[in-house]
């Protein structure tokens, strides 16, 4: 259908349309077009990958940490815990953490989540947790970890949705299946072999955001005190971040 003209002009809704036709993604290097331009979806901004990706990792652009990108902050957050173990906050959140795990209930298989809403499923998460005997040292460790991760990367994606999705991420890899082994007949021998069934939940989505907020809730006054001194701690033992220019030498 041809725009329509008003006094020789264009009208408003046909320059509208044609501009909302041509829009790309707004991420740098990003050829596609976004989902409300192809008619796919009402993101005005990003394509599909990159919504997709967010949805994973909580950023349109920036990619979940690996495990060795996180774990010279999780130990020197470990450390700090060890040092700081009788201070109020730290033992405020200590407690509130325990109260919330003792509370999710009991585990559901996650061949049974499918379906389930976002909060049930992120309770679940936090019950898996409980039953594989993880602390709650070890949950608001990681927490710092992350935040502190976070605020020394210089290339990162410094937004709350990307830190606490990047945090339950991290929480989520402890214990993240229901895992079953048992005997079962074998029609070829006569005799029994070994069958095993591993199914996990997915990582992405309102998920992950729900079990990020939880943290979020019982670490966030705490991390505001702690994440200085957590990066000092691994910056004293392993170094600046890798994103860091390098000091310049006295002549």
């Amino acid at each position: 259908m041809k725009a329509t003209f008003a006094g020789g002009r264009r009208s408003n809704a046909a320059l509208s349309l044609e501009n909302a036709e041509k829009r790309g993604c707004a991420v740098p290097g990003c050829n596609r077009v976004t989902m409300q331009s192809q008619g796919a979806g009402l993101a005005r901004y990003h394509c599909r990958y990159h919504v997709q990706h967010k949805s994973r990792h909580g950023s349109h652009w920036h990619t979940t940490y690996k495990a060795s990108e996180l774990r010279p902050y999780v130990q020197s957050a470990e450390r700090w815990i060890m040092e700081h173990r009788e201070d109020t906050t730290y033992r405020g959140t200590y407690w509130e953490l325990e109260h919330f795990m003792a509370g999710v209930g009991r585990v559901d298989p996650a061949m049974n989540l499918r379906g389930q809403s976002a909060e049930y499923r992120a309770r679940i998460a936090f019950a898996r947790l409980r039953a594989a005997e993880i602390p709650a040292r070890r949950l608001i460790a990681i927490y710092l970890g992350v935040a502190a991760l976070i605020e020394d990367d210089f290339g990162s994606h410094r937004t709350r949705e990307f830190r606490i999705v990047q945090a339950a991420k991290a929480i989520h890899r402890l214990a993240s299946g229901t895992h079953r082994r048992w005997d079962t007949w074998d029609p070829r021998t006569g005799g029994t072999r070994k069958a095993e069934l591993h199914a996990y939940p997915r990582s992405s989505g309102h998920v992950l955001r729900k079990i990020g907020e939880t943290l979020e809730k019982a670490c966030d006054e705490l991390a505001r005190a702690a994440v200085p001194e957590v990066i000092a701690m691994r910056t004293e033992r392993f170094g600046p971040h890798p994103s860091h220019p390098p000091l310049a030498m006295a002549s």
